[in-house]
């Protein structure tokens, strides 16, 4: 009986989310309501508030649900191989970027004028944790390619190239970024190894 309970809460509060982002990207984030939102949604503001205390409630929790996606695309070739050789590493072997374009109607939100407040920079973040809790470079000269220095210029590049690849209607293919990136991270170590990270990353149910 709970598990169907949870079930339908997640279902409802799934809905609300988006519903939100239909609405943020139609009419902008200052300009959704909660009045719009249960509208659209075809619940009342009662059943709204039994999840979220407010619209930005609302927006954190479909940005952090996102980011755990996100983490877990972008962490898929340390996981596959342990210790990750760049030199051989296929751009198709990169997930994230695939990933992306087919969820672009969430990272289509992150360009938008008035955007969801934080959704740029909670991808930043995202990008910053991965780099100092999920993946580590491997050279004789560890200390300093994994600093915080070393991590700052790799996540400001890739979160770069993500935003300005978006900004430009994604107008290289998924490969050919992950080309890219691939060549950004090489500068530093073409051996990668998987970090423990705090907990280990699970993949939620579509």
């Amino acid at each position: 009986m709970i598990k169907k309970e949870d079930r339908r809460v997640e279902r409802t509060k799934e809905t609300l989310r988006q519903t939100f982002k239909i609405l943020v990207k139609e009419k902008g984030y200052s300009h959704v309501k909660v009045k719009d939102i249960v509208e659209n949604a075809n619940y009342n503001r009662t059943t709204f508030y039994v999840h979220y205390e407010s619209k930005d409630e609302l927006a954190a929790d479909f940005i952090y649900r996102e980011m755990e996606d996100f983490e877990y695309e972008f962490c898929k070739p340390t996981r596959e191989n342990p210790l990750l050789d760049l030199t051989r590493m296929k751009p198709e072997g990169t997930y994230v970027f695939q990933y992306i374009v087919e969820n672009r109607d969430y990272y289509d939100l992150l360009v938008m004028e008035d955007r969801i407040p934080q959704i740029q920079e909670q991808l930043l973040k995202k990008i910053q944790y991965i780099f100092q809790n999920r993946m580590s470079f491997v050279s004789d000269q560890y200390a300093e390619i994994n600093d915080s220095y070393f991590i700052q210029y790799r996540s400001y590049g890739i979160f770069g190239f993500i935003i300005e690849w978006i900004r430009n209607d994604y107008n290289a293919s998924p490969s050919e970024m992950a080309r890219r990136i691939i060549n950004l991270l090489y500068n530093q170590s073409s051996l990668m190894i998987e970090l423990n990270g705090d907990e280990p990353i699970i993949k939620r149910d579509a």
